[in-house]
């Protein structure tokens, strides 16, 4: 891994210092043509301005002496063909524009690797001909373009040191970087064989990026060994509520066989409460498991909470009354409408109300109110101890056990859980508040989505 990280970024920078070179070397050697170009110019803009002594014999050699550049004469024709170039120009004569130079106009430009100023000097009859009639005298600079390749041995040398050194640093980076990332690779396969206990240094001189990554896979060892105490607990639990009726079962049928039992009837009556509650808790496993694989399916319809809520805690009543607890219900008056399934409100509250029933003293009530415009909130409050605040975050793990005294037995144990699952299923949340005060008390809330659709009479 160290490698090839090295081994592409080694080559990534030497494709930018190879597109980098030619660029420079593009831009100078235009550079060079204008600074040339520009020379020759402002000679011949000189030139101009004496052209009477320009064209005496033997000044062109002077200016090509004192000014660094190759001056020739050339003579043109009225009809503007180069007769003479004197000495011969490196630049072809097709790139003098004679007509232009016999309306006694200047022409400059750049041929191959030369700049050039051809300037008008004056018009003679015969010239240097000896065939008379308006040839035009003129002078021509010529300037050779500094050769920007000459940099090229220097560039590759730069270019060539910036690449071992480039290399050398990332080498470093490299290892700093896939030792960590093996490191992480061979924490996962620990924790991926079992080991939960693995962890992975964190250092804060590491990257931030690496340092995430050490902390996430710590993270995930804490949750899956977390995960793993909440499945062996779950387990025992679940073995517990399973062994518990079947235990009393299997006795009083034991004792009915034997006629052991005076009171059979009685006896009867306790197997199949027994047995009722044994089908209950399998029931809510069930539901759970399918809650959990998004398999169960709610039967949503347009229907108004408050109306549901009112009839499902008018169904309770009786079962708390039955062992001395209150029931208290609030909903409004008005209709609260929603897209959701009947059958599954009546549970969660039935699942909150059972909850409360294990520790209220002496009553348990049930509230709706609007939260907001789209959202609706059910809440069912017992004046039991209260929970301490270490068991808070957890009431709504499966088969959890709060630390505070509990009253009466009711219920499988899964309630909070299918409450939480219910609630997220149908788009909505649920949290809960304990102590309410210095006495205790506990209120679950759950809220739920509005349609915001009035609703047919």
């Amino acid at each position: 891994m160290r490698a090839r990280i090295t081994l592409a970024v080694v080559i990534v920078l030497a494709g930018a210092l190879l597109l980098a070179g030619a660029v420079s070397l593009t831009l100078v050697r235009r550079a060079a043509t204008a600074n040339a170009q520009a020379t020759v110019l402002r000679q011949a803009g000189a030139v101009t301005a004496h052209a009477s002594v320009a064209a005496e014999p033997g000044v062109s050699v002077l200016l090509g002496q004192t000014a660094g550049v190759t001056t020739s004469v050339v003579e043109v024709e009225p009809n503007g063909a180069i007769h003479s170039v004197q000495p011969p120009l490196a630049v072809p004569n097709s790139r003098l524009d004679g007509k232009v130079l016999a309306s006694g106009k200047p022409v400059s430009g750049v041929a191959g690797p030369y700049a050039f100023a051809v300037v008008p000097l004056k018009e003679i009859s015969g010239g240097t001909l000896g065939g008379g009639g308006g040839i035009v005298l003129a002078l021509a600079l010529q300037s050779q373009v500094a050769d920007s390749f000459a940099s090229v041995g220097y560039f590759l040398l730069a270019g060539g040191v910036s690449l071992l050194v480039a290399a050398g640093v990332v080498a470093v980076i490299a290892r700093r970087i896939s030792r960590r990332v093996v490191a992480a690779s061979a924490a996962a396969q620990r924790i991926a064989s079992g080991d939960l206990d693995s962890r992975m240094p964190v250092s804060r001189r590491d990257y931030p990026e690496l340092a995430g990554l050490d902390r996430s896979i710590n993270t995930m060892a804490e949750n899956l060994a977390r995960a793993r105490i909440q499945e062996r607990q779950f387990l025992l639990s679940i073995s517990h509520e399973l062994r518990t009726p079947l235990t009393s079962i299997r006795g009083y049928a034991e004792a009915i066989r034997d006629g052991a039992v005076e009171q059979v009837g009685r006896a009867a009556g306790v197997v199949v409460a027994e047995a009722t509650r044994l089908e209950r808790l399998i029931g809510d496993l069930l539901d759970l498991a399918k809650l959990e694989a998004r398999q169960f399916r709610l039967e949503a319809r347009p229907s108004d909470l408050a109306a549901v809520v009112a009839a499902a805690g008018e169904a309770l009543r009786l079962e708390l009354e039955a062992v001395g607890v209150a029931l208290e219900v609030f909903v409004p008056f008005d209709a609260l409408a929603a897209i959701a399934d009947p059958d599954r409100i009546g549970q969660v509250l039935a699942n909150l109300v059972e909850n409360a029933l294990k520790y209220a003293r002496s009553k348990v009530v049930i509230r709706l109110d609007r939260d907001g415009p789209r959202a609706a909130r059910l809440s069912v409050e017992d004046d039991g101890p209260g929970i301490s605040p270490d068991d808070l975050p957890h009431i709504f793990d499966r088969l959890f056990t709060s630390g505070r005294h509990e009253a009466r037995s009711a219920g499988s144990g899964l309630g909070l859980a299918i409450v939480a699952e219910l609630a997220e299923a149908m788009g909505g949340s649920v949290d809960a508040a304990s102590p309410l005060g210095p006495d205790g008390g506990t209120r679950i809330c759950v809220s739920l989505p509005l349609s915001g659709a009035p609703l047919e009479d």
